[in-house]
């Protein structure tokens, strides 16, 4: 038990997280996350030498007469719109083609679009201490690699399944849910589903609603393929697809208003179209009560914009790019889902919205059947791009992971050549370098999950998961400002080389940890508090007695934890330069506690349902995590390769040189190499 528990809490060092967010100083800028040590000469004395302006570590042993060469990551090669594509591409999606539709319908009508602002205030809560995040630790993995750096393995662990739920699991739902519409647009076409023969192959193919769904596999295998021609390809399918995309929901908004408006004559005016700014009244149908019951369901139409901090290993200037593209990708996000929502609204009483097809059913109400076509396919053609965005998304993680040693090996291995199958449509080499069996796995699981299980039943599960994901992300902030400031990534070397995150201010550990916990637990029961007691009076006195004492606690930690206001860059050493000023999350710890207290709210309002699946599934990982990989990790079994991964001393001098040489090249070269100002 000591041992699971002394393993669980270990943080990653400060040399690790340097060497794998580090950036080589000639461009093209490049990912050098470098080998610790290679595993075929563990055993042996020879000592790896880094060379600075190469992404290789050479493993050189005398006595041997070969030298051994790994690469270890790709390329950065992501400039910053291709950030906002990909972020706009894997958010983008069910939050116009069907959420504007349930909300307007079911709870807000066209006050839909205040809930929309709403979801994307509470989404900016989390999105800010992302991109602060982002710019610390430029490097791949997301919330498991800061919850790793600033709380600890287990929750890193944590975080990866959480993770795998938004990313994994999601895609799955999603190719499950382009099946289903694509099998009812055919359908359609074909003149109802009726005139489908459902006792031949291809009718039980195109079939929808039964538990095994075939086209949902073949859309996650059409994704796999794309991403297994290469990572500049699949790169060029994201921008396209993303623009496409963007493109057809701008035709959606512009042509709802077009027909609400009197630029377009009535075609018969004894029988007027039934679009109209008047059917903007009433605006809130359901008042304060249907807006914020709204902005609760529309809140999962901004999930996905986490997966940008999760490709950070691969974007050219990180510290600039990814924090710019976050916030970009929630304000886009948001001005679409508001203006898509009010053309809808405005094209139909709300009344008689569909909740599965709104916009193709609204261009037909109107007798613009051509739209209501190119609306459908749209969706259609688009839709697969959160499919291949996610399952990209899956592939970093695992790889951010495998290079920690909590999954194996071959999750990080790249390969510089598209697979033999695929050569005839890909380019013989690929310059970036692409997680070919990574995306192998990823890409069969996802497959076979979309074929064969049905989500109605884990949808609580995937929104609790998200929501505690942001919860943790949170933390990390607090953890990062707080108990470790970012001081401590930058002074000399002499100050940061012989300290971990853990040790940097051991003497507020224990106080900060309790104030995160009770934060957290006085948020969930103000939630719990205002969902499941009955009593109005008792419910609403609960509520708000739990949510001041959240807010107690918060100053009590603004007070009493002194915050370190330095804004220069973390890693002097790499490319950034001393006095470097990086994105830093306004109002801390104000901000990313409402997150918190707003996360975990709406965890209650999801249902003990989610709660205690969300709770076994964590349970569960962490099980696994214990039996199998507890002290096996590259932090936990390389200790004593690090200056005090818990406060120790070295000793692997030479080892520990080896590991700093590039920094200290880099550190000592002056700091006008790579100016991202």
């Amino acid at each position: 038990m000591n041992r699971f528990i002394t393993s669980a809490l270990q943080r990653k060092p400060l040399q690790l997280v340097r060497q794998q967010a580090h950036l080589s100083d000639e461009p093209p800028s490049r990912y050098s996350a470098l080998s610790i040590l290679d595993e075929t000469h563990a055993g042996e004395s020879s000592h790896p030498i880094i060379h600075p302006n190469s992404s290789t570590l050479h493993e050189h042993d005398p006595s041997s007469p070969t030298l051994h060469t790994t690469t270890e990551a790709p390329i950065r090669h992501m400039s910053l719109f291709d950030l906002i594509s990909f972020g706009v591409g894997c958010t983008i999606g069910s939050g116009v083609f069907v959420l504007a539709g349930v909300a307007a319908r079911n709870h807000a009508g066209p006050s839909s679009s205040i809930s929309y602002l709403l979801a994307g205030l509470v989404a900016t809560l989390s999105g800010l201490p992302y991109a602060e995040l982002s710019a610390a630790f430029p490097m791949d993995g997301s919330t498991y690699s800061y919850a790793y750096i600033t709380l600890g393995e287990v929750w890193a662990v944590m975080s990866s399944l959480c993770q795998t739920l938004e990313y994994g699991v999601t895609s799955a739902a999603v190719a499950r849910s382009w099946g289903n519409k694509f099998g009812d647009f055919i359908s359609e076409g074909e003149g109802g589903a009726d005139s489908v023969d459902n006792e031949a192959w291809w009718g039980k193919v195109l079939e929808s609603g039964t538990i095994v769904n075939p086209m949902a596999a073949v859309i996650a295998l059409a994704c796999t393929l794309v991403l297994l021609c290469g990572v500049q390809e699949s790169k060029f399918a994201t921008n396209m697809i993303s623009c496409l995309k963007v493109a057809l929901i701008s035709f959606m908004i512009v042509g709802g208003f077009l027909l609400a408006s009197p630029v377009i004559p009535q075609k018969d005016p004894d029988n007027p179209r039934p679009a109209s700014f008047s059917n903007w009244d009433p605006f809130a149908p359901g008042g304060f009560e249907g807006i914020s019951e709204a902005a609760a369901i529309l809140f999962f139409a901004f999930l996905g914009f986490d997966m940008i901090c999760n490709l950070s290993g691969e974007a050219k200037n990180p510290v600039k790019d990814v924090p710019r593209a976050v916030v970009s990708t929630l304000m886009i996000d948001a001005v679409i889902y508001m203006l898509a929502v009010l053309s809808l609204t405005a094209m139909l009483p709300y009344t008689e919205i569909s909740t599965v097809s709104g916009f193709p059913r609204a261009f037909g109400a109107n007798g613009w059947v051509w739209a209501e076509k190119l609306t459908a396919i749209g969706e259609i053609v688009t839709l697969p791009l959160v499919v291949l965005t996610s399952i990209q998304g899956q592939t970093r993680l695992f790889f951010a992971m495998s290079k920690d040693k909590l999954v194996p090996k071959f999750f990080s291995k790249l390969s510089f050549t598209p697979p033999l199958f695929l050569r005839f449509v890909a380019p013989k080499e690929e310059k970036v370098g692409n997680l070919t069996y990574n995306l192998y796995f990823c890409g069969a699981l996802i497959m076979l999950l979309s074929l064969l299980v049905p989500f109605q039943y884990l949808d609580e599960l995937i929104s609790s998961g998200a929501l505690f994901l942001f919860s943790v992300t949170d933390c990390c902030l607090l953890t990062l400002r707080y108990k470790c400031p970012s001081e401590s990534f930058l002074g000399t070397r002499e100050e940061i080389d012989d300290r971990s995150v853990f040790s940097i201010v051991v003497q507020r550990e224990l106080s900060l940890g309790r104030i995160m916990i009770i934060l957290n637990v006085f948020s969930f029961a103000s939630g719990l508090s205002f969902v499941y007691i009955k009593l109005i009076p008792l419910k609403y006195a609960l509520t708000a007695l739990f949510a001041l004492l959240a807010f107690g606690v918060t100053v009590y930690m603004s007070w009493n934890c002194k915050e370190n206001s330095t804004t220069r860059f973390a890693l002097e050493g790499d490319g950034y330069g001393i006095g470097r000023r990086r994105f830093r999350t306004p109002m801390v710890p104000y901000l990313p506690a409402l997150g918190i207290f707003a996360n975990w709210f709406m965890i209650a309002n999801i249902g003990w349902v989610g709660i205690v699946m969300l709770s076994g599934y964590l349970l569960f990982g962490v099980l696994v995590y214990g039996t199998f990989c507890s002290g096996k990790s590259l932090v936990n079994s390389s200790t004593s390769m690090f200056s005090g991964g818990l406060g120790g001393s070295t000793k692997n001098e030479d080892l520990h040189e080896a590991l700093l040489l590039d920094s200290e090249d880099n550190f000592n070269s002056g700091s006008s190499r790579l100016n991202i100002s």
